[in-house]
This record gives structure tokens, C-alpha cells and sequence, in this order.
């Protein structure tokens, strides 16, 4: 069985090799090539009208093709028909609504920003952080701050002389070194491009700038036309003024929120500090004061010399009262108010 299996595999090899050797044959002889090339573009030419078939059924749209009954449609589409109640949407009342502004119409007063100010405030916001302490010949002798951040004005000496610098004034120092944030407790200087700190001064500097104890301080002469306004006897006022003296000993900058002061020059020199209401209007008309008075002494220290502002600040640590010499409207007049509230009782 083995031999006759391997006879038979031998004599199909051969009727395979004379089958191909045939056809070979026949290939080679031109007739043949003629036959083979044509069968060839035949072949060639019927996948090119296959292909170009299924192009054009692919872009022609298919017939809807309806769904048999015996076909189960999963999730079919509901329509939910409208009540006659039901209530539509009116698409011109969401228009007048506004919902993001009014096309055409200006902002508010109070939002609008100008890019300076922006500018501004962005620049001397964290100014202060990594700055070092200053080595030129200043000394800060007081501030009043304002209630925007980094402005106000300060109280700076330089060779013993004293003066009241606001935000970008320069400094009377060698080089171009500028007044550029004012703080609670310290100032910022712009000094050619790097930022310093001034420190505002110790106690014990500030006790060493006084007089002697007991020596006298010349008192300001009040002009005898000036109208009193009497406001010791009222125990809310005193309240109040008690409360404002601490605050300028504990947190100066929160007085922002009732008073904003700036100073007013007249030919270089100074002549005193105007007065304007902060947010808490109520409370500074309640002391006695209105928008636009020119504060020029307090306890008969006249504030026409940076000096005695020092000398002022610690005065009113222990004053019982405290009494303004002010001019409104080109009118001298006086506020009193107390500053002991057993006395006020």
C-alpha cells in the first residue's frame, strides 16, 4: 500500500510539471501573449466598471426602505403632541430682559475704571516684599494714609529738616529716589528702579524730637472773629472721638474709612491739611466737620510746620479734649470736642 501511494504521488507530479511546462510553452509563442494580454485588460476593465458602480451607488441616496411587520423597532420615535393650554416661549420679553447689558448703554459712574488707575494700583500692589531696608539719610516721622492702597502722604526728614511728601514726589536726596507706597507702619521708596523700605520711627525716637518736659510750645494766636462750635457737652461725640483717638495709635489706616486728608500749598509753603468725608459720612459730620475745611491747628499747635505734627501726635495721647482751628468758606472757625468721657458725663 505505501509503495503503490508513493507511485501514484510520483506520476500526478509529473502530469503537473508537463501540464505547466505546456503552458509555458504556449505562453511563449506570440499567439499565445496576444491571448494572455487580452485576457488580462478584460479582467482589468470589469473591476474598473465594478469599482466605478459602487462610487455611484455610494453618493446616489438610498429609498427609504419601510420596516417590515415582522421587524421589532427597539426605542421608536414618540412625538408628544401639545396640549392647547400648554404655555410658549415668549422670545421677545427674554430680549427686553438684558440679561448680559443693555447694547449701547454706558456704565455706571461708580464701575468705570479707568486704565491709569488700574495701572496705578497694579504697580504698587506687593511692592514692598523682598525690598530692603533703606540706608539714605531719611527718617519717616509720621503717615496718613488714604483709603485706596499705597497712597496718602508722609511725614519724611531729611538734615533735619521735615516735610509732607505724597505718592511720586521726588525725595531731597541725591538721585532719582521717589515717594512710591505709603503703609501703616512703613513707606516705599522708588530708589532708581529698586524699592526700599523706610521704617516709620521708634517711641523713643520720637520722644528724643520733643521738647524738654514742661518747655513751652508756642500756641497758635486764633483769630478773635473765629465761631465756636461747642460739642464737649454731647457724650456721643466724645464717644466717638475717643474711639478715633485709638484707632490713630492702633491702626491709623482704618481712619481712611471716615476722613481722607491731603495737604494744601500755597507758593511752596504749607498751610494746612483739607479735610473730606470717607465712607462713614455720618460720622465725621457728627464730630462737627464738613467736606472741604482746611484744618490749620489743633490745641493751638498750628500745622503750617511739618515739626509740629510730631510734637501734635504725641500731645494727643493725653489731651482730655482736642480742639480744631479750621477755615470754612473763608471763615475762621473752631470745633471742640472731649476726649475724657468722665468729664463729657
Amino acid at each position: 500500500m505505501p509503495a503503490q501511494w508513493l507511485s501514484n504521488s510520483s506520476d500526478m507530479t509529473g502530469r503537473v510539471s508537463a501540464i505547466i511546462t505546456d503552458a509555458l510553452q504556449a505562453l511563449a509563442r506570440p499567439a499565445g501573449l496576444r491571448r494572455l494580454r487580452r485576457a488580462l485588460l478584460a479582467l482589468f476593465a470589469l473591476w474598473c466598471v465594478l469599482a466605478l458602480s459602487r462610487v455611484i451607488w455610494t453618493l446616489l441616496p438610498l429609498p427609504e426602505s419601510a420596516v417590515g411587520s415582522d421587524v421589532q423597532v427597539i426605542n421608536p420615535v414618540q412625538q408628544v403632541a401639545r396640549a392647547d393650554g400648554a404655555e410658549t416661549v415668549d422670545i421677545q420679553r427674554m430680549v427686553s430682559w438684558h440679561l448680559f447689558g443693555e447694547a449701547g448703554a454706558e456704565a455706571p459712574a461708580s464701575e468705570v475704571v479707568t486704565p491709569n488707575e488700574v495701572t496705578a494700583e497694579s504697580s504698587r500692589a506687593g511692592i514692598e516684599k523682598g525690598a530692603r531696608e533703606t540706608r539714605l539719610d531719611l527718617v519717616l516721622r509720621g503717615v496718613v494714609a488714604s483709603s485706596e492702597d499705597g497712597l496718602g502722604h508722609a511725614i519724611i526728614e531729611h538734615k533735619k529738616r521735615q516735610d509732607v511728601y505724597a505718592v511720586e514726589d521726588k525725595l531731597p536726596v541725591s538721585g532719582e529716589v521717589v515717594l512710591a507706597k505709603v503703609m501703616p507702619r512703613q513707606v516705599v521708596l522708588d530708589n532708581g528702579g529698586t524699592y526700599e523700605l523706610l521704617p516709620l520711627f521708634d517711641d523713643s525716637a520720637l520722644d528724643a524730637q520733643l521738647p524738654a518736659q514742661g518747655a513751652p510750645v508756642a500756641p497758635r494766636v486764633r483769630p478773635e472773629s473765629a465761631r465756636q462750635l461747642e460739642q464737649r457737652n454731647d457724650s456721643a461725640t466724645t464717644e466717638l472721638a475717643r474711639s478715633f483717638r485709638e484707632r490713630l495709635y492702633q491702626d491709623p489706616q482704618s481712619l481712611a474709612e471716615v476722613v481722607s486728608v491731603s495737604a494744601v500749598r500755597a507758593d511752596g509753603a504749607l498751610l494746612g491739611y483739607q479735610v473730606a468725608p470717607g465712607k462713614q459720612r455720618e460720622q465725621f459730620e457728627q464730630l462737627g466737620f464738613k467736606q472741604g475745611d482746611l484744618v490749620t491747628g489743633i490745641n493751638g499747635i498750628a500745622l503750617n510746620d511739618p515739626a509740629n505734627t510730631m510734637r501734635l501726635y504725641q500731645t494727643l495721647r493725653t489731651a482730655n479734649e482736642a480742639v480744631f482751628d479750621l477755615e470754612r468758606e473763608g471763615q475762621a472757625l473752631s470745633i471742640s470736642v472731649n476726649l475724657d468721657s468722665g468729664a463729657a458725663q
